[in-house]
């Protein structure tokens, strides 16, 4: 037992574990979740609570080789605390991880924050948050009532909180605190940049694979219809009332039924998203930072160069054993744009085998640049005339590829795996790079280590 690693916060001391040279706590509980209602502060306690676990996630529907094993419940307002070895009276840097999985699956069990912590120099928070029906629906009596849609935003922004009043108890800086996500992560970094509740509770941000538009338009009226449905299909009838029925249904019911027919991924409905709800989020995100209204804070905005890949690999390739072909394109072209219009001509002039080589590859660069690296660049001009902006491209393509039909190249979510120095899902990725890849890990390393010290990267 090592009493050095007990840690007293303004709730409880906590006993740590030392893991790689860096010193965890985990499965801190930072608010607590009951259903459909706003987070409330942790309650106090006085006996030692071990932190070597992760606590449980949101419920989530399963992603075929992303189980962490980590239990769910829909109390799952937790988060983990990694410093590396060392400190002493130094204050680090704070960097707040927010995982992606399209506000429908992840959580920060799945990423080991340690390495990133010691080479970093930084103290490196990961924060779970309530995912799917669970933290983004517009139930009519809630929205009556003026209460956010967007419970999941709002437990980021707990987590925030959090760390603003107990990470300096850890060695953490909090006048210095960087948001880093990918993917829906990164959107909620965006979202984040434009809510007035979050104005203070960071200090630089980094978005990585997921620009502003990311998941986050769907209208408020679309957003409560769904729910509507959800509750009808839970048993529930549309009306006064509907809310409390559906908070009395078990959890592995809400679950089933919010995964209705129609717009999946993977199995999952891709609908549970932040809204404009009028209270966490006032206009929409993607404008709001057109418009200059946004908070004043370095941030860095990048993508990979091959986003699409991963998921024409995992939603065709991998899941029919086959190729796409024109059918398959020009289905999702008409999910984009009108079939007939100017601009789905121009995308199938543009996005062409003869173009790129395979159909497979122009199908994937179509979605590349629709859903992130256009909308990137445009959110990195908009930053740029206001705040210290940095544009990053991840090109290094993968050292591994499980697609028989296409090289997986710089796929979405790659940069991850050199970022942190390892894989929970693939461990075996991290063997497969080479010398000079190891080195590209310990520049962008050092880069993010520097932004979340500085506010620019290239500080020394």
């Amino acid at each position: 037992m090592n009493d050095g690693l007990v840690v007293n916060t303004a709730y409880g001391p906590y006993r740590g574990v030392r893991e790689s040279g860096a010193d965890v706590w985990k499965g801190i509980r930072f608010a607590r979740a009951q259903r459909w209602r706003r987070a409330t502060p942790p309650e106090p306690h006085t006996e030692v609570v071990d932190a070597a676990a992760f606590g449980p996630i949101s419920p989530q529907a399963s992603i075929p080789g992303m189980d962490t094993g980590t239990p769910s419940s829909e109390d799952c307002l937790f988060l983990n605390v990694h410093v590396p070895d060392g400190v002493g009276r130094e204050k680090l840097p704070v960097m707040v991880w927010i995982h992606g999985g399209a506000f429908l699956s992840g959580s920060a069990a799945e990423y080991d924050m340690t390495k990133l912590a010691q080479k970093a120099r930084a103290v490196v928070v990961s924060i779970n948050y309530r995912l799917g029906a669970f933290g983004f629906l517009r139930q009519p009596e809630l929205a009556a009532q003026n209460t956010s849609s967007n419970l999941g935003l709002q437990d980021q922004q707990a987590a925030l909180r959090w760390v603003g009043s107990q990470i300096g108890k850890f060695g953490g800086d909090a006048s210095r605190v960087t948001i880093f996500g990918h993917s829906a992560g990164s959107a909620s970094v965006c979202l984040h940049m434009v809510s007035p509740q979050s104005k203070g509770l960071f200090h630089r941000a980094i978005m990585q694979s997921g620009a502003c538009h990311l998941l986050t338009s769907t209208p408020p009226a679309v957003m409560q219809a769904q729910t509507v449905a959800l509750g009808a299909r839970l048993g529930c009838p549309e009306g006064p009332g509907q809310l409390a029925c559906m908070r009395q249904k078990p959890a592995s019911d809400v679950m089933r039924q919010s995964v209705p027919n129609g717009n999946e991924v993977n199995g999952v409905d891709i609908r549970w998203t932040p809204i404009q709800d009028g209270v966490t989020l006032k206009g929409d995100p993607d404008q709001l930072v057109q418009q200059g209204k946004f908070h004043r804070v370095p941030v860095i905005v990048g993508t990979t160069h091959d986003e699409g890949r991963l998921f024409v690999a995992s939603e065709y390739h991998l899941a029919n054993w086959a190729p796409v072909n024109e059918a398959d394109v020009n289905g999702h072209i008409g999910r984009i744009t009108p079939p007939d219009s100017a601009l789905a001509a121009r995308l199938r002039s543009t996005y062409t085998a003869q173009a790129y080589g395979t159909l497979d590859l122009a199908f994937s660069a179509l979605l590349t640049d629709h859903y992130f690296s256009c909308d990137a660049v445009r959110d990195a001009e908009a930053f740029s005339r206001h705040v210290p902006t940095y544009n990053y491209e991840f090109t290094e393509p993968s050292a591994s590829n499980p697609d028989p039909l296409m090289p997986l190249g710089a796929f979405h979510g790659l940069e991850l795996i050199y970022l942190f120095q390892n894989n929970q899902v693939m461990p075996e990725s991290m063997d497969a790079l080479s010398g000079a890849q190891l080195k590209l890990s310990e520049q962008m390393i050092r880069y993010w280590g520097r932004f979340a010290a500085t506010g620019q990267p290239n500080s020394f």
